[in-house]
């Protein structure tokens, strides 16, 4: 069997959850699907590791009785799986299912007390969800499902495989659960920025206090990793008060293969849980959190009280502080924090001033970046992120002596229902902390004399405003026409970029229109000929010469790149037996492709960073794969085998799944109010089909009365054979679409053996060349993608000016003149005046 890619084994998965979701909430099935993943994972590893182990004592000449002691000695493996745990049990599951998988769960945690107490028997598969609990027929269907997952190493293209296949499943769940997901969830673009501030290093401790699903402490081992370090050098640990997103974490930990996080459970304010050997709490390197937003704490029976210099009140919902408080306490003394926080702590009275005071005077509020509303899950509201640095704190009169504002709130990529940030938007927040430089209407640092002045009032916008200017009006060019040449000149970043663009959109002002010695002509220029109409503005702009030849250079640049740097990603594949380095890649072409890129104006440096990032961050498990297990053929998409194997194939689908639509549409239209079959379509609404089937049945009974009666059935008969052509049309048209959709199902069901059979033919070295052309392909869309952002851009900020200018208000005046001049004669003539 083929191994399995990141897509198959994501596809799988969700499969499994079809059977749930009809019964119940994503937020309420998730750990069904996280705690039976998991089952299987460890049954199918115990399997793999028994038969190692069966040919190694084998090899070693043991005799056969001392072997099977062996092979049940639970000290030989990773996780001892009992019988009653054990897939080859749970596979034939038809009664008392809910009961049985329990069992299992509980025996396989009893098994292994040490890794896994407590992390699976909350898992209840006869938990009652509303009035009812899942029947025996949904969970053995779902027990089947994963009965074609194959969970052992051999199966995975890479090893990291099944944690990130766990990792996309929780981001689908916390898409799926709403409000409920900040409990379990931070986004990943927000993880990625904390952990870039706090920058992370091999040989440190990292802690995160509300760790929810742990994200942020495996965002911490990757980046240590991209960065060339050895992940196994980071002690993790983690605190979550809430069960099941606790056992969600350490599930999460160990199918990472991180079984060294030691994740606690408990509530952090109250009870916190990592202590040194003389009973004070442990201090770390690196603090990371996401603390959940303005809740109330207990503050009655808290341990460890001196953690907290100033007490805010427990009602209120104000213990935002109070996390970050307990979050210096057990930083070391040279040690840095970032936390994601609302934006009321930063410029709320009473305790939260006080608070913030004490952070600012003791020089350990290092910066404050704000970020953009709508990032996070269950809140609108824009947060902030407050760095916390021990190192070069100071003390005394040599405390530090500013904080560095961020206000990134404007940058970032709106999406339906979250927005995110852009892998520039964090190298821009990343990059301007790093430097600590000044950048107007973005980043300053600001004296604490400042904020003292200010009253310790930290809201960002006191101190870096990036509100856009207001937008300029001429008022000359408003009343006698003409584009002010000093905001064409703003715009230069665009005529440099695209030359020629400026004199193919705006001409000279022609000296007839001077009106007056005032009015200087050079100050003002005309919409040329070709731009006068806004909407020529699109086309002028997408075939605008100037435009086409800086995309080509760019992309003649990009070509040059990946050629140039091609041998790099060809030896990403294993040789001689050595896996190759997603991340060390990752970070030499990094490098290149900014160094290539330097001195060109098309885009920023973040950006250039930013899309090869997202260029690489989409392709992660693909390289993964190719480091792990070489060119192999799975990791073509069946999409590309398909178009270029099967093309007829593809467009009689096309052809059948356009009728399908079509009669989807005639159906839709059908059941609308005052509907007509103008176009004699023959569809008939609902209504209508039980109407004439009425009709048709009492117009033959009345056929057969008048019949025996020996009266004269010809009206009848007309009437019932009219109604029955119409339903035979109809129906007809019915069963073309069941038709359809049977052809489709059976054809997809085909191209899964015909891609199948043609992924077998495709060999290695075929294999590479399709894939490294995908991987350019792929590559040169993600750079096209900001090229064409630029020149909407571009289009955006000439259509605003075409808005203002391109039509003057002597203009409007004489349209206005000719419209009341148009409706006095409407008047005369009807007689009122």
């Amino acid at each position: 069997m083929s191994k399995l890619t990141l897509s198959q084994l994501s596809s799988l998965l969700f499969r499994a959850c079809d059977d749930l979701r009809g019964n119940m909430d994503a937020s309420e099935y998730k750990e069904y699907i996280f705690g039976m993943l998991f089952l299987k994972r460890l049954s199918d590893l115990f399997d793999q590791e028994r038969e190692q182990l069966a040919k190694d004592l084998k090899v070693k000449g043991m005799a056969e009785a001392v072997i099977a002691g062996q092979l049940t000695n639970p000290d030989k493996y990773t996780f001892f799986v009992p019988v009653e745990a054990h897939w080859s049990t749970i596979r034939h599951l038809k009664t008392n299912v809910g009961t049985a998988l329990n069992k299992a769960l509980e025996a396989l945690e009893d098994a292994n007390v040490d890794a896994l107490q407590d992390v699976l028997k909350g898992i209840n598969f006869n938990k009652k969800i509303g009035q009812r609990s899942l029947d025996d027929d949904t969970l053995a269907n779902f027990i089947q499902n994963f009965e074609k997952i194959p969970l052992r190493d051999e199966n995975f293209e890479f090893p990291d495989l099944l944690g990130a296949a766990y990792e996309y499943l929780i981001k689908y769940f916390a898409d799926s659960a709403g409000k409920k997901a900040g409990e379990f969830y931070t986004p990943a673009d927000v993880v990625r920025t904390l952990v870039e501030i706090v920058d992370p290093q091999p040989g440190m401790s990292v802690y995160d206090p509300t760790c929810g699903s742990g994200g942020m402490l495996i965002q911490t081992r990757d980046y240590v990793r991209e960065c060339g370090g050895d992940p196994r050098d980071l002690a993790l640990a983690g605190q979550e008060s809430i069960g099941t997103t606790w056992s969600i974490c350490k599930m999460n930990m160990l199918l990472h293969g991180i079984d060294h996080a030691d994740i606690r459970q408990e509530d952090t304010l109250r009870h916190p849980q990592h202590k040194a050997e003389n009973n004070e709490l442990q201090r770390h390197d690196r603090v990371l959190a996401n603390p959940p937003f303005s809740q109330n704490y207990i503050k009655k029976d808290i341990d460890y009280p001196g953690r907290f210099a100033v007490w805010l009140p427990e009602k209120g919902k104000k213990a935002d502080l109070m996390f970050v408080q307990h979050m210096l306490a057990v930083l070391n003394a040279d040690g840095k924090m970032a936390t994601v926080m609302p934006h009321g702590v930063l410029f709320r009275g009473g305790e939260e001033k006080a608070a913030r005071r004490h952070f600012i005077e003791h020089g350990w509020l290092e910066a404050i970046i704000g970020l953009p509303a709508g990032l996070f899950y269950g809140t609108g509201i824009p947060a902030c992120v407050l760095v916390m640095n021990k190192k070069d704190a100071g003390s005394g009169d040599n405390v530090r002596d500013h904080v560095y504002f961020i206000n990134a709130d404007r940058e970032y990529r709106e999406g339906k229902a979250q927005n995110f940030l852009r892998p520039e938007d964090i190298s821009k927040i990343v990059h301007a902390y790093r430097t600590m430089s000044d950048i107007p209407g973005y980043a300053r640092r600001v004296p604490v004399s400042e904020i003292k002045a200010e009253d310790f009032n930290c809201n960002i916008r006191r101190y870096v405003d990036n509100a856009p200017p207001p937008e300029p009006h001429d008022v000359r060019a408003h009343l006698l026409g003409g584009v002010p040449t000093v905001e064409i000149e703003s715009l230069s970043r665009y005529w440099t970029n695209y030359p020629g663009l400026r004199e193919r959109v705006f001409v000279p002002r022609p000296v007839s229109l001077i009106q007056n010695s005032s009015f200087n002509i050079h100050n003002y220029a005309d919409f040329s000929e070709s731009a006068s109409d806004r909407r020529a503005l699109t086309e002028l702009v997408k075939t605008d010469p100037g435009v086409a030849a800086a995309q080509s250079r760019f992309q003649q640049t990009l070509d040059a790149w990946w050629t140039e740097n091609l041998p790099l990603v060809e030896d990403l594949a294993p040789k001689n037996g050595q896996k190759g380095n997603v991340y060390e890649l990752r970070r030499q072409l990094l490098v290149t492709i900014s160094d290539t890129f330097i001195g060109q104006n098309l885009l920023t440096d973040h950006q250039i960073r930013g899309a090869f990032a997202r260029y690489v961050d989409d392709l992660k498990a693909d390289l993964k794969s190719i480091a792990a297990s070489g060119w192999g053929a799975e990791l073509i998409p069946d999409a590309d085998i398909l178009e270029s194997q099967f093309p007829d194939i593809l467009a009689d689908m096309d052809q059948k799944r356009l009728r399908l639509a079509e009669l989807s549409a005639l159906y839709a239209a059908a059941d609308e109010e005052d509907y007509e079959d103008s176009d004699d379509t023959g569809i008939l609404p609902a209504d209508e089909v039980k109407t004439l089937k009425a009709e048709l049945k009492e117009s033959n009974a009345q056929a057969k009365l008048a019949k025996r009666e020996n009266r004269d059935a010809t009206s009848y008969v007309a009437r019932a054979k009219e109604a029955e052509a119409r339903l035979v049309r109809h129906k007809a048209l019915e069963d073309e679409g069941k038709l359809l959709k049977a052809e489709l199902r059976a054809t997809e069901k085909k191209q899964e053996e015909l891609v199948a059979a043609a992924r077998e033919k495709i060999t290695p070295e075929e294999a590479k060349a399709v894939i490294l052309d995908r991987l350019h392909r792929v590559l040169v869309q993600t750079y096209e993608g900001y090229l064409r952002a630029d020149q909407r851009a571009c289009l955006a900020v000439l259509e605003n000016l075409h808005g203002k200018y391109a039509v003057t208000a002597k203009a409007i005046e004489a349209r206005r003149d000719e419209s009341a001049a148009k409706l006095k004669g409407f008047l005369v003539e009807l007689g009122y005046e």
